[in-house]
């Protein structure tokens, strides 16, 4: 299973709206996250989504003119309503696909202008991280999370890191990290140049089957956003009957399921 997530900057402008969808097709994900989505543009939008054989949409039903989620799945989903967020709950939206047991928490976390907003949304994932691990749920963060380890910046300071790091230390992991160790990526470069990794693939510890994320740059150098693509695999695996197990689909048969 392939999720993307891409930060659209402020909706992606009718220009830019051919390149964007040519370079879904080209990443070609199975689930498809896109921040700072515009409600102005949703028809336009969803007609080329479905076109291109994403026929399930959600969004998080931003005010007009005003940074959003859209999530589009080649498989039906549904939003689980589950969250924390009085204000701005625009930039959260957890789904699932039907009848799957993994969920997806699609977030774009405020950035330090708005400290109250900022610190409101790290307070419901810390919670949400938590509760999580309490109910022993698979589930995957992808977003702009407006943070990130002192490693992931060019000289600029993280507001929220220690959020982060926290759910890291209860078992939550950093995909891209665990495969990229030292390396240094950003997702993200700020005006005066200083690059930043602020789009994240978190997973609970309780999804069991091999998963790997990468970024992909190609896109923001071109000037189709100001971030880069951010691209989670959940992989298939083996179970003890030498048989291929779902990443979305778990059940007794699928020892990738137990705890412990």
């Amino acid at each position: 299973m392939r999720i993307m997530e891409w930060n659209l900057q402020y909706g992606g402008a009718q220009e830019r709206l051919p390149g964007i969808i040519e370079a879904v097709r080209g990443h070609a994900p199975d689930v498809l996250v896109l921040l700072e989505f515009r409600p102005e543009k949703i028809i336009e939008v969803s007609l080329s989504l479905a076109a291109l054989g994403y026929p399930y949409i959600l969004n998080s039903q931003p005010p007009v003119r005003t940074n959003g989620i859209l999530v589009a799945s080649k498989a039906p989903i549904k939003a689980t309503g589950r969250g924390n967020i009085n204000n701005q709950s625009h930039r959260w939206m957890e789904v699932c696909l039907e009848g799957s047991d993994l969920n997806i928490l699609t977030v774009h976390v405020p950035g330090a202008s708005d400290l109250v907003g900022k610190m409101e949304h790290w307070h419901a994932l810390s919670k949400y991280a938590r509760d999580t691990i309490e109910a022993q749920e698979r589930a995957v963060i992808i977003g702009d999370l407006n943070t990130g380890m002192e490693q992931d910046t060019e000289g600029m300071n993280f507001l929220g890191r220690e959020y982060l790091s926290s759910m890291l230390g209860i078992g939550w992991r950093d995909i891209w990290r665990e495969y990229h160790q030292l390396a240094k990526e950003y997702s993200w470069y700020s005006s005066e140049g200083k690059g930043m990794r602020t789009d994240h693939a978190l997973a609970s510890p309780f999804i069991r089957h091999p998963l790997w994320a990468k970024y992909s740059h190609k896109e923001r150098e071109a000037g189709l956003s100001d971030h880069s693509v951010l691209i989670l695999e959940i992989m298939h695996r083996l179970n003890e009957s030498g048989s291929r197990s779902s990443p979305v689909f778990c059940n007794e048969q699928d020892k990738g399921c137990s705890i412990g």
